[in-house]
């Protein structure tokens, strides 16, 4: 399969974040001139407009999330990709979220709260009062690791680990090349170290499989619905999506939320003086800056759209963040409002593949963010920010910041 490519946006926006500037832009520019747009080029489709993109995720029947038969998945990512239900439609989608669902229910995330509160403010106490911290290194990146290597019940010793994995399955490959969707080629170069990871998975899982705990895995590994219980490679296929959902979209969300807190002082005084506010913010973090740009659907069907007829077998991609910039659904929408509601961002999908992990990052972003705002009274970046690519991600790679503590 061809990669799938971004059209190029508008150059010359000076800003801090020239290439975010650009996709911003260019999406408020699509929305409005092509909002059904066909890249000649390599003939895929793109969708811009909230209304079009929220119909596309909530239609899985004629935007199927299954993408297997485009690209040619080499062995390690093929073993790891039979537990990523997100990629599956139904019935199969259906069997593998209620057997997890099982498990990962409302009321065991929730049950993390008090852990989460005691992982923020141990790194904060790490940070032993330094007036300079990278945020990213020190508390955005080690934060959701660490919470969700609790989860796992993983070793201590072996959390560094996780970092390169998740890398490989978050960017696929795809880390210096302008693309949206991976090449079966890109795929091939990350197999050695997806084989790595589910070597190191698959033997945790058999060995909780013989004696079970109470920790996630164990709990995969002995549920059963009906008669139906899960493998070792859809719970392994688990793992990796808790390393990348439960890790790097959190790191990112972080990021983005700290720089609009940043740039937002009126919002953050405002969060300072009553907590109980994170939760909206939280949302308007998702909606404003949300960690994923767009996602990728295969039409299973012909179907017309503004005018345009889209052939069976077409890649579609979804811009999220143009969406969630749509001034047709947000009023004012490049505004940064703590208090925005309602707030139906589609930074979580929608329909049947709604993210299973928004609870845990819901309840993990209003901890991490109101733990830093109660011991930092002032904080800002004291050097230039480095960000991800949007084309890939929303987020920074390292944000150093010149940090005031709050006394008492």
């Amino acid at each position: 399969m061809s990669a799938v490519r971004v059209p190029a946006p508008p150059t010359g926006l000076a800003s801090q974040r020239p290439e975010y500037g650009a996709l911003v832009n260019w999406w408020a520019h699509m929305r409005e001139a092509a909002p059904v747009y066909y890249e000649e080029e390599l003939g895929y489709w793109h969708l811009f407009r909230y209304e079009d993109v929220a119909n596309a995720l909530g239609d899985h029947r004629t935007y199927s999330s299954d993408m297997r038969s485009m690209v040619k998945q080499p062995e390690a990512f093929s073993a790891v990709a039979q537990g990523a239900f997100l990629g599956f439609d139904p019935p199969a989608h259906d069997t593998l979220r209620t057997l997890v669902s099982k498990v990962f229910t409302p009321k065991s995330i929730q049950n993390l709260g008090p852990r989460i509160e005691e992982i923020s403010a141990e790194l904060m106490t790490g940070l032993n009062g330094a007036r300079h911290v990278d945020f990213v290194e020190q508390y955005a990146y080690p934060l959701p690791l660490a919470v969700i290597a609790e989860v796992l019940q993983i070793p201590v010793v072996d959390r560094a680990r996780f970092k390169a994995w998740s890398h490989a399955l978050f960017f696929q490959g795809r880390d210096n090349a302008p693309v949206l969707v991976a090449t079966s080629e890109m795929l091939q170069s990350i197999d050695p170290l997806v084989a790595e990871m589910n070597d190191y998975f698959l033997d945790i899982i058999r060995a909780r499989r013989a004696r079970p705990g109470q920790d996630l895995i164990s709990r995969l590994a002995t549920v059963e619905d009906h008669g139906q219980r899960l493998r070792d490679e859809e719970i392994l296929g688990v793992c990796g999506f808790l390393l990348v959902a439960g890790h790097i979209t959190t790191t990112m969300l972080l990021t983005s939320a700290i720089l609009l807190f940043d740039e937002h002082p009126r919002d953050t005084a405002a969060l300072r003086d009553d907590p109980g506010l994170m939760t909206g913010a939280v949302e308007e973090v998702m909606r404003h800056r949300g960690q994923l740009p767009a996602a990728a659907r295969r039409t299973t069907r012909p179907l017309t759209l503004h005018g345009h007829t889209l052939p069976q077998d077409s890649i579609v991609m979804l811009w999220l963040t143009s969406a969630n910039h749509d001034p047709r659904a947000f009023p004012a929408p490049e505004t940064f409002d703590s208090r925005r509601t309602p707030n139906r961002h589609l930074a979580l999908g929608r329909g049947i593949h709604y993210c299973l992990g928004a609870p845990l990052a819901r309840l993990e972003l209003a901890i991490a963010l109101n733990t830093v705002l109660s011991r930092w009274s002032h904080f800002e970046p004291r050097g230039p920010v480095r960000f991800e690519d949007p084309r890939h991600t929303i987020g920074a790679k390292e944000i150093p910041l010149r940090v005031t503590w709050r006394r008492g």
